[in-house]
Parts: C-alpha cells; structure tokens; sequence
C-alpha cells in the first residue's frame, strides 16, 4: 500500500472527526467519506482498493470513536526515573483480576472502586441508567454528572450487598485503621461505615466544589480539601460536626496528613483553613515546599503535587511535579504561567504499577472542549489521548481506568496494559446543542489575546425590541483598546457551567456563564435558525431594570431638560475639568437637541465579575440617546448608582460613551 495513501486517511480522519460532533456536519462527513473513498479508488491497484476501503469502513463506520480516542501527541521532554514497583501493588492487581474473571464484572458490569484493608471486601459501583441530562447539558468544561450504585462485594462468598446510590467518585480515602472510606463526588462528601455496611452524608455548609479527602491519625477527623485551591474544612465523624470552616482554623492547625513510604506529610493552616507548605515529619520537620500546595496522589516515597507562584511576566505559574521525598529531586509534569493563567489539570495519579503517571486536561476551540489524558512513563515519554470526559476511576489493581461520560447509562474503559478502549463512551447529543454550540464560539473570543472583529461580528449583534440591547457595540468599544481587551481577557478554566432560560417561542434566551466570567450574563436572540448575543447583563424582565428605567427618565425631565444638573455644577466654586466638561455637554445636550431617550440599560457590579449576575444591582450603565435639531444622533453615557440599602437610583456621571461602568 503506497505510503502517502495512508497518510491521506489519517488526515481525512482528523478532519472530519473535529467536525462529525456538530449534527449539521453529518451529510458533510457523508460526502467527504465518498471523495476520499473515490480518490483510493483512483490510485490504488483493485487489490489495494479492496484493502483501503475495508480500513476506511473500520475507522468511519464501525469504530468512528476508537479514531477519536487514539493518541494525538507523542513526545519526551521530561526527565526519566527508575520506578519502584511494590509488592502491594503486585498483590492488588493479581486480586483484582479474580474480580473482573468473575461475574461481578463480567455480567452485573460492576467496576471495582477500592478494596478493604483486610482485604476481604471490594467496594464497586455500577452506573445507573437514570437521567443527569439536564444537568449535564449545562456543563461547558467539566466533569460529568453520572450516578452509581455501591456495592460491597464478597468474593470469597461470591456475595454483593447494595449499600446506596452516590455521583461518581472523584476521589476517596480510607481512614488509617481501615474502618471508614470517604467518598468525594459533584459538591459532596459521604462517609461509609464498613462495618455498619452503611453511608452518610457530610452536611456542608454551602454548595461548593470538593477535590479530596484525607483523615487525621485520630481515624475520626476528616479533612475535606475544597475547590482547585488548598482550602481546607475538618469534620468530626464522632460528632457529625464541621469542626472546623473558614475563620475556625489556627496558624499551624494540621489541614492534611498522608504518609509517603514511612514518612509522615503534614501541610499546615492558617485561620482560614488554607494549606501553607508540605512537611516531612512530625516532630523533627523537612519543609518540603513553601506557598500553598494540593496532593494529588502518593507512591511509597514519591508525591504528585500541584502548587502555584508568582509568574515572572506576572499572574501566576501552576506546577504539577513529581517529588522524591527520599533524595528531595523534583521532576516538572506541567508547568503554566501568564498574567491570566488558570489551573486545566482536573486530576492526576501514580500507576503504581507500572510508574507511569496520568493526569486529564483539556483544550478548546470554536467547536467545543476536546479532554486529554496525557501519560508520562518513566522514561520521561509523554502520550496525549483523546478522551469523554476528564472524570475518572483507576482501579485499586490498576487494570483499567473507567470514565465518567456525559450520555446516561454509557461508559469508558481503557486497558492499562496497552491504553487501548475496551468500551468508548459515546458523546451525547444536547437537547440545546445550537446555544452550547454558540457559547463556546464566546468563550473563544473571551479568551483571545487579540479580538478578531470578523467574528465578533458574527456571533454579537444589537437589537431594540421589546428592549435596546447592543452587546456588538459595547464589545467592540472593548475590542478597540488592546491594553484593555487585555486586561479582561480571561483564559477558559476546567470548570464553565452556565444557566439558561429559554422563552415560550424559544426564540431568545437568557444564558449566564458560571465562573466570574467579566461578562457573565448574557441575552440570546434567535434569528434565521442561528443564535446570536444581544446583550450583557441586560435583565430585560426585572425589577431593578425598569427602576433604572424610570429614574433615567426622571433625570432626563428634571435635571437634564430643566437645567438643573447643569445649574448645580456651574453652583459650585471650585470644579475640575471633569466637571466643566460635564456641565459644557449638558449645556449642549439641552439646547441643541429636540429629543433625548433613555437607550440601552446594563445593570453592574463594582466587584468581579463586573457585569451584574443577579438583577438585584447597586450599579447601573446606562446610554442616552440624543437627537440634535440637525437630525443627527449622538450617544452619550450614565452612571446610575443606588445605596446598599434604598432603591433610589441616582446619575453619578455623565459623558461619552466608554468599555467600562464609568463614562469618559
């Protein structure tokens, strides 16, 4: 078979597998499937003819994932290391495989989670085939919503007992004496009682994102590591108390405890529970790093840890290194930093079976996130492979890796041996897929460091009915400074849920972007089958907008028309430019125009994200339009404000037109 032919294949595959998720590429697939087929036909003698078209049925046709999911980038830049494998490890993964030869695996589809102390028990799940789409529809970058049910199964019995229903696992621990197993999934912790056979819930205090879990010596204080930063909660399983939150905690309060080989790590607080360095010892301590630190994963005396520093070129750099807690040598995995740099590692492991180290990630464009498992074996190669979703279980032999998929009831499975899928998770199709389809083409745009005004306006435009919105204006008073279009870039992070709310003719809708995103909420208009911005923290429906409303046009009659706001300028004995300047386009605005309107209305925030999330604002930009007895039109600017406690609204500024709350 000639050479480039082949070659051929593969980027016709690449090609049409980043477009074949969109349902309007579908005919487009069909029809590049049938050129290319036609071109073999032209080159190839009717023995190799015969031959191409049977690879291209198995890559397009059959196994149009297993395309998707090969490895996309191979390369070797990272420092080798001779592994230790253990006789534990050896141990779990011969006794694993007596799990997955048995019918638990084999026909109830149940997938070892981890496995008792003793060890007489696995504890496994099977996914439920009960719907998280409405959930998962809402999730831009992330991890899958997907229930399981737990099991603790008997093999030496051939006996399992169902003791509940949780989320998938993202990470669990158990307490040093083997009796209870913390399981962290989406914003939850539970606790089982192996003993009991039983799981209980700890009550958090609010709704947040929770990484990991580990106990103190005492077996009963839990420590719950929040979010993607070393924040720390400690829960008392005796008590069922939250001991300790933030504000609980003293300097140099112990909010992690491990142990790598026969040393005790220790990370230490301050009075709001975040992590402050990474000892080695408990009497006699090694700091072994400074600053704030995550613990992704232990190997005998090797530690996977996250932390992060101040960048050089300013913002902050993320590290993700494997430490040798015996010699102290330190090998960089991941290194980031920019002034807008964010963390995209969602997890990361040892294999402790072969040293090799896995960690999920992700990268975007216009038509979506695509997730990586990237693999780093001890001779420094690193494999990057596409896969579902960045949620996954290594289980406690290491046999295969199971992820989390985004399509109820589905699953993925990779064989460790040789990283190939044994069951690939097919990609869900959304109910609101065009909205999805259009808020990635935003985020895209939010996260570029030039704006490309092509695009914007392709996807932003401006429309007066029922109300003005104008999001292509104001984005492109943004995109005209490239020193401020720089200062609120915002580079997309791992976790960018949103909220929508469609109307009754499904022809607008109302989308905020969770995350802090500078522009958060924002208004959709449908029109010729195609979804477009139209507005920015508008909140067309609200209370607080019509508030606005009226008192714009209050100031308009009053203040504006009547020479008020103008006379109470000129009153004053000392003034600045700023004011001389205001009282001159006053003066201008109310004797040289016939009409003065209150245009497009945007309720703010003085503090981040800016552009207000809820309705119930403090701060209000506000555009007034002003037709001059000429016929000509000009657009000026209004800063509203209100008290924190009042809903009088009143004009603190006035002038031209400007990308920020405040008027030039």
């Amino acid at each position: 078979m000639l050479k480039g032919k082949g070659n051929f294949i593969k980027h016709m595959g690449r090609l049409i597998i980043d477009f074949s998720n969109r349902p309007v590429f579908r005919v487009v697939i069909m029809i590049v499937i049938a050129a290319a087929v036609t071109v073999i036909r032209v080159t190839s003698s009717e023995s190799d003819k015969a031959e191409n078209e049977r690879d291209l049925l198995q890559k397009f046709n059959i196994s149009k994932n297993e395309m998707i999911f090969n490895a996309l980038e191979s390369k070797s830049a990272i420092t080798r290391y001779k592994p230790f494998i253990s006789e534990e490890a050896i141990k779990l993964n011969s006794l694993e495989k007596t799990f997955m030869g048995s019918d638990f695996y084999r026909k109830e589809r149940m997938i070892p989670l981890t496995v008792s102390k003793d060890p007489k028990y696995f504890v496994a799940y099977k996914i439920r085939n009960e719907s998280m789409s409405a959930k998962n529809e809402l999730v831009l970058i992330g991890m899958p919503r997907q229930l399981i049910d737990l099991y603790l199964v008997d093999l030496s019995e051939n006996k399992a007992v169902n003791i509940g229903k949780t989320e998938f696992v993202i990470n669990h621990a158990w307490s040093e004496d083997g009796k209870l197993l913390s399981l962290v999934s989406h914003k939850s912790v539970k606790i089982l009682d192996l003993a009991a056979g039983s799981i209980s819930e700890v009550p958090m205090h609010y709704e947040t994102d929770i990484y990991n879990t580990n106990w103190g010596s005492d077996n009963r204080t839990l420590y719950i590591h929040l979010d993607t930063t070393a924040n720390y909660y400690a829960y008392d399983t005796l008590s069922k108390e939250m001991v300790k939150v933030r504000g609980r905690f003293k300097d140099g309060d112990i909010v992690y405890r491990g142990k790598a080989s026969s040393k005790i790590l220790t990370s230490k607080g301050e009075r709001v529970g975040t992590a402050k360095g990474l000892y080695c010892g408990e009497s006699a301590e090694k700091l072994l790093f400074d600053g704030e630190v995550i613990i992704h994963d232990i190997n005998e005396g090797r530690i996977l840890v996250s932390y992060d520093s101040d960048n050089p070129g300013g913002g902050t750099r993320f590290t993700l290194a494997d430490h040798d807690a015996n010699t102290g040598e330190n090998r960089i995995l991941y290194s980031e930093g920019s002034i807008h740099s964010v963390w995209k590692i969602f997890k990361a492991s040892y294999l402790k079976t072969t040293g090799d180290i896995i960690y999920t990630t992700f990268e975007t464009n216009d038509l979506g996130v695509r997730y990586l498992l990237v693999r780093i074996e001890p001779d420094g190669k690193e494999t990057i492979t596409q896969v579902p979703s960045p949620l996954y279980i290594v289980t406690p032999g290491e046999n295969i890796l199971h992820f989390a998929v985004f399509k109820d009831g589905e699953s993925c499975i990779i064989d460790t041996v040789n990283f190939k899928f044994i069951s690939e998770g097919y990609g869900k199709e959304y109910k609101n897929s065009d909205i999805r389809d259009t808020m990635f083409r935003v985020l895209n745009i939010y996260g570029s460091d030039t704006p490309n005004i092509e695009e914007i306006k392709q996807i932003f435009i401006n429309t007066y009915d029922p109300i003005p919105q104008e999001a292509l204006e104001n984005i492109l008073l943004e995109a005209e400074n490239t020193k401020y279009w720089k200062s609120i870039k915002q580079e997309i992070g791992k976790n960018v849920t949103m909220t929508f709310k469609l109307n009754d003719t499904c022809s607008r809708a109302s989308v905020i972007l969770n995350g802090g995103y500078y522009r958060g909420p924002h208004e959709l208009v449908k029109k010729e089958d195609n979804w477009y911005v139209t507005g920015f923290s508008t909140w067309p429906e609200s209370k607080e907008r019509n508030d606005v409303y009226r008192a714009c046009t209050r100031y308009i009659e009053n203040e504006i028309k009547a020479g008020e706001a103008e006379d109470e300028i000129n009153r004053k004995e000392d003034k600045d430019d700023y004011a001389v300047k205001t009282a001159a386009l006053l003066n201008k605005i109310r004797t040289q125009s016939f009409k003065i309107e209150v245009g497009e209305i945007e309720l703010w925030a003085m503090s981040d994200p800016h552009r207000a999330v809820y309705p119930d604002a403090k701060e209000a930009r506000v555009k007034i339009v002003v037709t001059l007895n000429d016929g000509s039109t000009e657009k000026y600017q209004a800063y509203f404000s209100r008290p924190d406690s009042g809903d009088v609204w009143v004009c603190k500024g006035l002038g031209k037109l400007s990308a920020s709350l405040f008027p030039r």
